[in-house]
C-alpha cells in the first residue's frame, strides 16, 4: 500500500508486520501535511491518495488519524452498533437459541403480566435485541488496560468491526516508551493491520524493521 502525495517527493510506502514511521521536522510543513491530511480522511480530495494493489483506497472510509491515544473510545455509537448486529446474528446459532426462545417465552409472560394489571389499553411487540444490548449495557471492557492494551484493542475491534485498514497515529512516540513500541511492533507482526506514525521528530533507536521516512527541515527526504 502507498500513501501518494505531492507533499512527498516520493510515494510512501506503508508496510504491515511493523510500524511505518514519517517524521516531518519543519514545523510549519508538518501542520500543513497533517491538515491535508485531516480533510483527505473528512471528505474526498486529491492532495492524498492511498494506492493498494494499482486501486484508490477511499481514505473517508479505510483510514483513521489518531491524535490521543489516551481517549481511544471503542464504545462508541457507531462501533457498538456493528457490536451488537454481530451478537444478534450469534442469537440463532444452535448454541445459543434454544435459550433465546426461552428468554422470550419468559419476556413475553412477564409483558403480558404487566399489561394485564396496567390500567391503560397496551400493546406489546417484539423484542429489539440491540435496545436490550444497550439497556443491559453490553461494552468493550477497557478498565483495567494500560495505554498500549488500550491501543491494541481499539484497533482489533476496529479493524474488524469497521474494516479500517490504516491507523495513522500523531506523534506516537509521545505516548508509548521503546519499549512500548517493540510489543506494537510484535502485535503487528501476526496481524493485517497497517500503522503509520506521523512524527516532527525521532528522539530514540530505530526499530530494526521499522520502515522510517525523514522528511528534514529543507524539506529534502531520507
Amino acid at each position: 500500500m502507498n500513501l501518494v502525495t505531492k507533499y512527498l517527493e516520493n510515494s510512501l510506502e506503508i508496510k504491515s508486520k511493523t510500524i511505518n514511521t514519517l517524521v516531518v521536522e519543519d514545523i510549519r510543513y508538518f501542520s500543513i501535511f497533517l491538515k491535508g491530511l485531516i480533510e483527505s480522511t473528512e471528505i474526498e480530495s486529491d492532495e492524498f491518495e492511498l494506492i493498494e494493489d494499482y486501486k484508490t483506497v477511499d481514505m473517508t472510509k479505510y483510514v483513521e488519524i489518531i491524535f490521543d491515544i489516551f481517549n481511544l473510545e471503542a464504545n462508541s455509537a457507531n462501533i457498538l452498533k456493528k457490536m451488537y448486529s454481530e451478537l444478534e446474528e450469534d442469537l440463532n446459532t444452535q448454541e445459543v437459541y434454544t435459550k433465546k426462545v426461552e428468554l422470550e417465552s419468559i419476556i413475553a409472560n412477564i409483558t403480558d403480566e404487566l399489561i394485564y394489571r396496567s390500567r391503560f389499553s397496551l400493546k406489546a411487540g417484539g423484542i429489539n435485541y440491540q435496545n436490550l444490548f444497550k439497556a443491559i449495557e453490553i461494552e468493550f471492557d477497557y478498565e483495567k488496560n494500560s495505554v498500549l492494551e488500550r491501543l491494541i484493542e481499539y484497533i482489533k475491534v476496529t479493524s474488524e468491526l469497521l474494516k479500517t485498514k490504516v491507523y495513522i497515529i500523531v506523534n506516537l512516540d509521545s505516548f508509548l516508551s521503546e519499549e512500548e513500541l517493540v510489543e506494537l511492533e510484535k502485535f503487528l507482526l501476526y496481524n493485517d493491520i497497517k500503522v503509520l506514525a506521523l512524527q516532527n521528530a525521532i528522539r530514540r533507536e530505530v526499530i530494526p524493521s521499522e520502515n522510517l521516512r525523514i522528511v528534514d527541515k529543507d524539506l529534502c527526504e531520507i
